[in-house]
């Protein structure tokens, strides 16, 4: 009576569990509206298993199962709960996989005791422990885990459902797994094995994955920096023409009463020094496209201050035969990489040579700076093994390969030559 009493209570918690977990593993909310839903649910399935079981015995009600409970689960998942089929199969075929746990408990338990009661007794122990810690645990993280596409869930749940389909082929509906069979024994080895290399290879793809959009994030900060350095000097030079403009009248004022007292020679010297501070404010005309002219200008005022020279000759349209803001990212990565370069110097002459040329479809950029320490290159690409440095490279290859177009990099008598076509 004992064995027949726990045996109905474990039926119970099995059939709880699994249709519990399987709605918890999707990220059903444990509420009220949802646990209630799910046990109306449990209180049909075990009806009709009840009815299945007094009607054809428990094997033919055993063999059933996945018919009154697992299928119909299934469904409901997916119309009620509108989650997608796959990922409701992969659910259920999971929570399934789960059960084994309590099945390993109640036959080690059984194995020791050889008490039909310690089995139940173990198995159902086991059933309620394994849902507290998934639901402490695991359910949390589930949600995203089965949301997957569906290439990444067949991976997910080729284990799981190569399990279920080999159980029930195995001791449901015959008795392959004890007969001693060694081809059925290590059937599971083989399975396991093909679900594991399946796994890394859906690893490994969304790791490099990741890593590009990481690339890409970061690449992504850089141009929004220069960009707003750009911006940033724009401000700089307009406040500076404001109060020069404001200051105007004042300095004409100056002048004139210079002149009266016929100090010219103070006179030039206060022309220059104005005349400097407006040379501050100027965006050159170094092309027809203003947005080259404002970044050329910028980072020519930017090398004029360190007392470098940059030398420039641009010849392109107003309308360039790309985007402006790649190829204006694609200058200020290589002016700023000159810039540093020349920084490590140690020759009085620190200049660079810039070339940009529009040829029809086609855009050529060649910079050239001497360099002191040669640098390391790895496949034609310098490399350098600083924190921090090597990502204006990086950022030029990524925008230049975004264009469709080439870049070379070369050294000659410390000389770098950097020349890009798009």
């Amino acid at each position: 009576m004992l064995v027949q009493v726990l045996s109905a209570i474990h039926n119970i918690t099995i059939m709880l569990f699994g249709i519990f977990c399987s709605a918890f593993f999707l990220g059903v909310k444990p509420r009220r509206k949802n646990i209630l839903t799910l046990f109306l649910l449990f209180c049909g399935q075990g009806s009709l298993y009840i009815i299945d079981f007094l009607i054809f015995g428990e094997t033919l009600a055993n063999q059933s199962y996945p018919l009154i409970v697992h299928f119909p689960l299934i469904l409901f998942l997916t119309f009620y709960y509108k989650y997608p089929l796959i990922s409701s199969a992969v659910s259920v075929f999971s929570a399934y996989l789960c059960c084994q746990v309590s099945n390993w408990m109640g036959l080690f338990a059984l194995q020791i005791t050889e008490a039909q009661w310690c089995y139940y007794t173990a198995r159902i122990l086991t059933t309620l422990a394994t849902f507290i810690l998934l639901y402490k645990y695991v359910f949390r993280s589930t949600r995203t885990l089965f949301s997957k596409e569906p290439r990444e869930l067949c991976i997910i749940g080729f284990l799981p459902f190569v399990y279920y389909i080999f159980d029930y082929a195995s001791t449901k509906f015959s008795s392959l797994l004890y007969s001693g069979n060694k081809a059925v024994v290590e059937f599971m080895g083989f399975a396991f094995c093909n679900a594991y290399l399946a796994f890394l290879i859906i690893y490994f793809r969304e790791y490099e994955n990741k890593q590009e959009l990481k690339q890409y994030s970061t690449l992504r900060e850089i141009q929004v920096q220069s960009m707003q350095k750009e911006i940033e000097q724009v401000k700089i030079s307009s406040q500076k023409l404001a109060i020069l403009r404001h200051d105007m009248r004042h300095h004409l004022n100056i002048i004139l009463t210079q002149l009266q007292n016929g100090h010219s020679e103070k006179v030039q010297e206060y022309i220059k020094e104005i005349s400097s501070a407006y040379d501050d404010t100027i965006i050159s005309n170094y092309s027809r496209n203003e947005m080259l002219n404002s970044v050329i200008s910028i980072y020519h005022s930017r090398f004029t201050d360190k007392g470098f020279s940059l030398e420039c000759n641009i010849s392109t349209s107003k309308e360039l035969p790309c985007s402006d803001i790649a190829v204006c990212t694609i200058l200020s990565n290589a002016l700023e990489n000159a810039m540093h370069a020349l920084e490590q110097m140690n020759i009085v002459s620190k200049r660079a040579r810039l070339i940009v040329s529009q040829k029809k479809e086609h855009l050529l950029i060649q910079l050239e700076n001497p360099v002191e320490k040669i640098p390391e290159f790895v496949d034609g690409v310098p490399v350098s093994n600083r924190d921090g440095h090597g990502i204006g490279v990086k950022s030029i290859i990524y925008y230049v390969e975004q264009l469709h177009g080439q870049c070379h990099f070369s050294v000659s008598e410390h000389c770098f030559v950097l020349r890009i076509i798009i």
